[in-house]
């Protein structure tokens, strides 16, 4: 069968792409990544250039892309509940991208334009030659292989468990994640599929702080995460051209809100101590190298009589929420009073604190997360 004008164009441009990929490989691969990834924006840009000046930019209709990316939103904004809310019983740790000037011009910019000059790309070759998914299969394959190359450069494959551990936490959910994209971009449009895209791949340079839950869980819920919204998308398109109705506005923004709304509501109740526990941010280096200002603890509210010597107690004097360590008990006449220390000070408090004080003890420890409210606290704070 003869190939028609437009699509041996687009097979031209993948063959250009896949060419590009293989210089990747053989020559650049020792290379920095800074290195590789700017290689990438300009062997892209220049693809996507000559791609719309052959094609043109058709612009987006689909009448699903707004629902479609309002589910890409909602399914992202779960999965970050859940995972900061792990977090919450296995600690958190800084992001190491974020929190330096220097990832920004070699991390963060080249991968921000590789994620959008792709999706783009993807975007215009998919619907140059719309009636064959050929390719559509072709350009997935090269951006996935694209991908694995330039994200596991950096990795050391000594031995059989390291080499599974990389199929496990980063080539797996590189597939699936192109996979999705590929697929949005083909069956709705681009904005779905490059909000997936920037999310899932830029959010380390984003978040200061990050829940350490290791590279397995995260393996998981990279994968877990576009097959949901695969599962959700999947069956929304209509058969025939008459039946395509808009979607209630009221299910658009239930999608959106009820995310917004849970976590709020988590956050207020533990906040605020309706439940028998409670979190506040620590505002003081007293108690390091325990936990340091910037932190957070879980309080057990409990009764005075179920303190002992070396529990984390939290307790009021003179207004302000103090979390010391007990020193002493002393009991006088049914009361109890409580000598307390700051692990980070060499004499013991000026101040005794009385059972009535106490509010409860320190029953868990997460990094970073009080800075929010530490920096609200000094910004406000009134001489």
């Amino acid at each position: 069968m003869r190939i028609k004008r437009n699509e041996k164009q687009v097979y031209i441009l993948e063959a250009v792409f896949a060419v590009a990929v293989i210089v990747l490989v053989l020559f650049l691969f020792p290379l920095a990544q800074s290195i590789k990834s700017y290689y990438l924006v300009f062997v892209l840009g220049t693809i996507l250039t000559v791609s719309i000046c052959m094609f043109g930019y058709h612009r987006d209709k689909h009448y699903l892309k707004s629902y479609v990316s309002r589910i890409v939103i909602s399914c992202i904004m779960m999965a970050a509940i859940v995972c900061f809310a792990l977090g919450l019983i296995v600690n958190y740790t800084y992001s190491s991208f974020s929190l330096r000037i220097s990832s920004i011009f070699s991390n963060f910019i080249p991968l921000l334009l590789v994620s959008v000059i792709t999706e783009v790309l993807r975007y215009v070759i998919f619907h140059t030659y719309y009636r064959k998914r050929t390719p559509v299969v072709i350009f997935t394959t090269i951006v996935i292989i694209m991908n694995i190359v330039l994200v596991t450069s950096a990795s050391s494959f000594g031995g059989y468990k390291a080499i599974f551990v990389t199929i496990c936490t980063t080539i797996m959910p590189i597939i699936a994640t192109e996979l999705l994209c590929s697929y949005l971009c083909y069956e709705v449009g681009l904005r779905p599929a490059l909000i997936y895209k920037l999310c899932v791949r830029l959010y380390p340079f984003v978040l200061p702080i990050l829940p350490n839950l290791g590279n397995f869980i995260f393996a998981v819920v990279a994968i877990v995460l576009p097959t949901t919204i695969f599962l959700l998308t999947y069956n929304l398109h209509p058969t025939n051209r008459k039946d395509q109705h808009r979607i209630p506005k009221k299910r658009n923004q239930l999608i959106i809100t009820t995310p917004i709304i849970v976590v709020l509501l988590i956050v207020v109740a533990l906040v605020a101590g309706i439940f028998k526990h409670q979190i506040i941010a620590i505002a003081s280096d007293s108690m390091q190298p325990t936990f340091a200002r910037g932190d957070a603890v879980f309080i057990e509210k409990t009764s005075p009589d179920k303190i002992k010597e070396g529990d984390i107690l939290v307790f009021k004097h003179e207004g302000i929420i103090i979390t010391h360590r007990v020193r002493q008990i002393i009991i006088e006449n049914d009361s109890f009073i409580f000598v307390t220390q700051g692990d980070n000070q060499e004499e013991i408090d000026g101040f005794t604190t009385a059972g009535s004080q106490v509010i409860g003890r320190v029953v868990g420890i997460n990094k970073y997360i009080g800075y929010p409210t530490v920096w609200l606290q000094d910004l406000f704070k009134t001489e």
